[in-house]
């Protein structure tokens, strides 16, 4: 990762509970406003922004497989955020937990293409696994899809808004966006899907 200037990696992004942290988002946009320059001119945060209410999708980097810079975690940016956050006290009164945390702190003051997205990288985690496409000296685990782990933390039954497209794909953006030509979500569900197979690309193509 140093050799290629990369400042963060991780292998699962998936959605959380926002039971946990209703007010995190509110104390970080308020930082912004307060801060704007310390954001990065090159991050971009658009991916966890939902587009029809202008607030987190709740969306987040899975932080129990994750390699971080301490240069980053040490910087300026990252420590200001912190104690900002800090003094709203929500690390003891709600759970803002380091994984939203870390994840919108990557997303503000580290440039996308300084992020990795370790594929190629197997790990589980309770109910979330990641194992990736059979490769040559590939893991011994049943390859799970690029979506696999979406909703685990947050069950389609469960009334909390869902992106309209999976994390891991607004974070990757383009060609992992694209939809079956005909498919709507409307229609998948009317069908009994979920509303998140209609991707063109499915996996590593």
């Amino acid at each position: 990762m140093r050799d290629n200037n990369l400042k963060y990696g991780f292998n699962m992004n998936i959605l959380d509970d926002a039971r946990s942290f209703p007010s995190l988002w509110p104390r970080t946009n308020s930082f912004l406003s307060a801060s704007p320059q310390l954001m990065h001119p090159n991050s971009d945060i658009s991916w966890l922004i939902d587009n029809n209410t202008s607030s987190y999708n709740n969306c987040q980097f899975f932080s129990n497989f994750e390699i971080g810079s301490l240069n980053h975690w040490r910087s300026l940016q990252h420590q200001a955020y912190f104690d900002y956050l800090d003094e709203a006290g929500g690390f003891y009164y709600e759970r803002w937990g380091d994984a939203p945390v870390h994840t919108l702190s990557v997303a503000m003051f580290v440039p996308k293409e300084e992020i990795w997205f370790f594929r190629d990288m197997g790990y589980q985690h309770n109910i979330n696994t990641h194992c990736p496409p059979k490769r040559k000296h590939a893991c011994e685990c049943e390859e799970t899809g690029l979506d696999a782990n979406f909703y685990k933390l947050v069950p389609l039954q469960s009334p909390q808004r869902k992106p309209n497209e999976t994390c891991i794909r607004q974070f990757l953006g383009g060609k992992w966006l694209a939809k079956r030509e005909g498919w709507t979500m409307e229609g998948e569900k009317a069908f009994g899907g979920d509303g998140y197979h209609g991707y063109s690309v499915l996996g590593d193509e």
